[in-house]
Formats: C-alpha cells, structure tokens, sequence
C-alpha cells in the first residue's frame, strides 16, 4: 500500500494548473458540522477532520473527511468520505466528484466565485440540483455551505454548514 501512497501524492501543482483554485485549502481542518438530517427535517451536529492534499502528479486535489455525529443510542459515530476534484484545462473548470461510504457519489463543476469563494455546482443522481460553496476564505478558516434545490436552481435551501479551522500552518509541501 506504501507504494500506491508515495505515487499519488504530489509535492506541488502541475504545471500551467490554472486556476490553482483549491490550494487555499490544502491540509487538514478541524470542523464544526451542522447540517438537516435526510427525511427528518432535524439539524443534527457533529464534528469533522477534513484532509486536503494533492494527488495524481498535482493535477488533482483530494480530500478525505472523517465525520462524527451522534449515533441512535446516543454514542458517536464516525464515518468518512472523500472528493476528488481534477482540472479539465480544455474546458477551464475542475470536475468535482464526491465519494461517500454508503455509496453516494455526486458529481459536480468547480469554479472561482465572486469575493474569493469556491463554487461547485451539480445534480445528485436522480435527485436535486446542490450547489457546494466554500465562502470566507482565509489561511486559518472557511466556511462551506450545502445548499439544495428543488426548481432547477430558482432557489435554494441550504442543508449543510460547515466551520472550520486550519489545524496548525498549511504544509509548504502542499502549498
């Protein structure tokens, strides 16, 4: 596994990766998590440990989170998910693709937004248009908003929120 591990990560970005729109967050963030539990309408919070890095010869940005929220019985459960967000320069965006542990898998378009954010637009399969945005950016926080839609994009009901704090300085390696 060593092996596997050494050759996907990258030490920096590729070369020509521009917009290097995901290098504000790489490393790893200690998060706050507060978000609509699916069909139940309740706000449920948890905590995550979310892990930025660059993968595929720096061409790519990967993550990894490791959520905690309460379990049924009261005791903490964890559970992880990853994204993979590769650059497409023919088409000057970045493919977004997120990975969660029952098998989810959404895909999205990631794009600079106004005022610094990052915006990442798509569709859950079969289901509603979501749009992802890490907004407030700065060295040592930002914040993500999960928002839904149910028109097509008309309007949007956010169904996630997400605090976080850098856990110690970025990692030049990363940077």
């Amino acid at each position: 596994m060593t092996a596997l591990l050494d050759r996907l990560g990258a030490a920096g970005p590729a070369p020509g990766l521009e917009p290097d729109l995901y290098a504000p967050l790489l490393g790893v963030w200690d998060v706050t998590n507060h978000y609509l539990e699916p069909g139940t309408g309740r706000w449920v919070d948890g905590t995550v440990v979310w892990t930025f890095g660059r993968v595929l010869g720096g061409r790519a940005v990967q993550d990894v989170m490791w959520f905690t929220a309460p379990g049924p019985d009261g005791y903490p459960v964890r559970e992880s998910g990853s994204t993979m967000r590769l650059f497409d320069p023919a088409a000057g965006h970045w493919h977004v693709v997120w990975f969660s542990p029952a098998g989810r898998v959404t895909a999205l378009v990631g794009r600079p937004g106004e005022h610094g954010d990052i915006v990442q637009q798509g569709v859950r399969p079969g289901g509603p248009a979501v749009r992802w945005v890490f907004t407030e950016l700065t060295d040592e926080s930002f914040r993500w908003l999960g928002h839904v839609s149910d028109d097509g994009g008309h309007s949007w009901q956010l169904e996630q929120e997400m605090l976080a704090r850098r856990r110690g300085p970025a990692s030049p390696a990363n940077g």
